[in-house]
């Protein structure tokens, strides 16, 4: 899969913290998942994910459940995992270098890799018709120590809530 990560600005923050952190480039990311089942009827899995781009690599690794008796793969499931980040993919988003560090007024943060977070995951598809699911996903991580130092870490987790549509063919 083909991901877009649509960079930041230093207007994304209405109180002015990322105020002479400069702005990221928007860019794509390659992302493969895979998933290894632990039952026939998917119920339980391993589940890994990379996302690698020309700005660092992140890897996640954990467990789900599926929950109903649907094997359509629709239904409701939960994804508990651990995040891991390479260097540069970690200060990407949470680092500060000595530019920016002068021209903020915040410390200057060099992260190295390793673990980013942990999380739970829950989404939910549902067909509309033949062709048509709605898809649901709320995300709730609890950052590591290294990235909740931060000065751009406004808080100790991050929470995330999409819904979207999918198409079958």
């Amino acid at each position: 899969m083909l991901g877009f990560e649509e960079g930041r600005e230093e207007g994304d923050s209405d109180e002015g913290w990322l105020d002479g952190l400069g702005e990221q480039d928007e860019g794509f990311e390659l992302v493969i998942q895979a998933r290894r089942a632990f039952t026939e009827d998917w119920r339980y899995w391993l589940v890994g994910r990379v996302v690698t781009g020309d700005e660092g690599n992140l890897g996640l690794f954990g467990v789900g459940r599926r929950f109903g008796d649907q094997l359509d793969g629709t239904g409701h499931e939960v994804n508990v995992v651990a995040v891991f980040h390479d260097s540069e993919y970690a200060n990407k988003g949470f680092g500060i270098d000595s530019i920016q560090a002068a021209a903020s007024g915040l410390d200057e943060t060099t992260l190295s890799g390793g673990l980013r977070s942990v999380g739970i995951d829950y989404s939910f598809r549902h067909y509309l018709n033949e062709n048509w699911q709605i898809y649901g996903e709320a995300l709730f991580e609890y950052y590591s120590s290294d990235v909740r130092e931060s000065p751009i870490a406004r808080s100790n987790y991050e929470t995330e809530v999409g819904v979207g549509f999918i198409y079958v063919f």
